[in-house]
């Protein structure tokens, strides 16, 4: 399984178009897919067009008969009903803040350019001139950026509905909406916002709810009106509102006195605001943060926050997730998340040559297993490369490892998947082993171990060499080095023969350099990658 996450609330990558629709009267979030923002129509204070990171309301209506410029078949409005016109002031031609009515409102034409994506132009039957500029006849697009412009400076846009972008920031958590239940019933769940990736706890001092990464267990139990009473396991608590000090959810009733509702949020199956009345005034449970006082209540939804988004996980389903993480080398992407994934049991499909040397970086950490033999670069002095012994297997740090035995796949249990690589670098910087998560081509000049005639072997990359995901390269800052050679720190043979060209580095003297020696002097020799001095 592939495995693309992402951190609620900020953009991944370009939202899918599975997402987009048509153009059509409705409301919708106006997208930005070359910038990856959305069109901003209302402000607080300033009331100029631009891209903003989270979405706004745009409403699209017919033209119909209303008087307007542009000739185009929509006219958009934010929330506040202003219209978007036409109007020239510092360098801006567009201004959402035209009243109904207003003969500068432009009309706009979305021009289909791909996959539910369009260009959105306005077409001027004749010039506009305000304030000493003109806008020429003919037709104008809208840019990435802040203004009007040519075709070729148009941004690409795409209409969103808001249950469908809800939708995708669900599909993009880290727990993935599948593993949510969709019907709420009595039972034990985890309460996850799906905006900071946390678990709803009785945390701090014991009288406040807070969030962690871990997972929390709750019990709800149906009050029989539709509500349910959320209890803390193991304890005689429940959650409750309450106002004190500026908080209105607290863990600390002792009966089943406060009931909350689960309602859909927003139209997207699995996501719930969670509700609960104080002085017949509804409160909705909300994330400030994680830790202590970390969760709190409010009076009304943001319309386009994650804040009140909340998922439910059985146990069972939670640990079916926990199982899922299949990282293969066979994916392009063996492994690639935006945030650290806590407490679940990965299977890596990345298969290992018996007897010989692999390298190997992986996303969590892990004692070494039983029959492996792992080694860390140590230090480099211009030529060679010495290894030393790893005490265990660190996320994201590559290592060479030779099995005992042919691995296909190998397992653990209740680790973090750690988003980050840590490529080793020794010497000043001199050498870098590098590991990768996805597959690649490794840089020119760098060296790579591969296995030949059965023994593991350094190549030189002088031209295009493919990379699968969990292994590694290494690169050296001098790019003229002609070859470097291999050792171990306890003076051990590493088996691993150096390959230039179509020259093999073995049964032979070599000098620190890398070249051949066919009548060795006094000195320090490499042979089969082992020092060997001369006397």
């Amino acid at each position: 399984m592939m495995l693309l996450l992402a951190v609620l609330g900020a953009k991944a990558d370009v939202i899918p178009s599975s997402y987009y629709s048509e153009p059509a009267a409705g409301t919708y979030y106006i997208y930005n897919v070359t910038e990856g923002k959305f069109l901003r129509t209302v402000g607080v204070s300033e009331n100029n067009y631009s891209l903003l990171d989270a979405p706004e309301a745009v409403t699209l209506t017919a033209k119909g008969e209303t008087v307007c410029k542009g000739g185009g078949d929509y006219i958009l409005s934010g929330n506040t009903d202003n219209f978007i016109k036409i109007g020239y002031w510092g360098g801006q031609w567009l201004w959402p803040n035209a009243a109904s009515g207003n003969a500068d409102i432009l009309a706009w034409t979305f021009n289909s350019n791909g996959t539910k994506t369009y260009t959105m132009s306005i077409t001027l039957s004749e010039a506009f001139s305000q304030n000493g500029s003109t806008f020429a006849v003919g037709t104008h697009y809208m840019k990435d950026v802040t203004n009007l412009g040519s075709e070729a400076e148009a941004g690409t846009y795409a209409l969103i509905t808001e249950a469908n972008y809800y939708a995708y920031l669900a599909s993009a958590t880290m727990i993935p909406s599948t593993y949510y239940t969709t019907t709420p019933s009595a039972g034990t769940y985890y309460l996850y916002n799906i905006e900071r990736s946390g678990f709803l706890y009785r945390g701090g001092d014991g009288n406040y709810a807070g969030l962690k990464a871990t997972p929390a267990t709750l019990t709800l139990t149906s009050n029989g009106s539709g509500a349910f009473y959320i209890k803390f396991p193991n304890e005689t608590k429940y959650l409750k509102t309450g106002e004190y000090n500026g908080y209105f959810v607290w863990t600390d009733a002792t009966d089943e006195s406060f009931a909350w509702t689960f309602e859909s949020f927003h139209g997207v199956t699995g996501l719930f605001t969670v509700k609960c009345p104080l002085n017949d005034v509804d409160r909705y449970l909300y994330s400030l943060g994680i830790g202590a006082k970390g969760v709190n209540a409010w009076t009304a939804p943001d319309a386009n926050r994650t804040q009140y988004a909340w998922a439910l996980i059985s146990v069972d389903d939670y640990a079916a997730w926990q199982n899922s993480f299949n990282l293969s080398d066979e994916n392009t992407i063996g492994f690639s998340a935006t945030t650290d994934i806590y407490n679940v049991n990965p299977t890596v499909n990345r298969a290992m040559t018996a007897n010989v040397w692999n390298t190997l970086v992986v996303p969590f950490d892990m004692a070494i297993p039983s029959g492996w033999t792992v080694k860390e670069p140590t230090a480099f002095d211009g030529s060679t490369l010495t290894f030393g012994d790893a005490s265990s297997i660190v996320a994201g740090r590559p290592y060479i490892v030779k099995p005992t035995e042919t691995v296909t796949s190998f397992s653990a249990t209740g680790v973090t998947l750690k988003k980050d690589l840590n490529p080793t670098s020794v010497s000043e910087g001199a050498l870098t082993m590098t590991g990768t998560y996805t597959a690649g081509t490794v840089p020119t000049g760098s060296y790579v171990i591969g296995i030949k005639d059965g023994t593991s072997a350094l190549y030189k990359v002088n031209s295009t060499v493919s990379i699968k995901p969990f292994r590694a390269y290494f690169t050296v800052a001098d790019p003229s080095l002609a070859r470097i050679n291999l050792a171990f720190d306890d003076d051990e043979t590493t088996g691993i023969n150096a390959v230039h060209g179509e020259g093999l580095m073995v049964n032979g003297y070599y000098n620190l350099q890398g070249q051949r020696v066919e009548n060795p002097k006094k000195g320090l020799y490499i042979v089969n990658g082992k020092k060997v001095m001369v006397k």
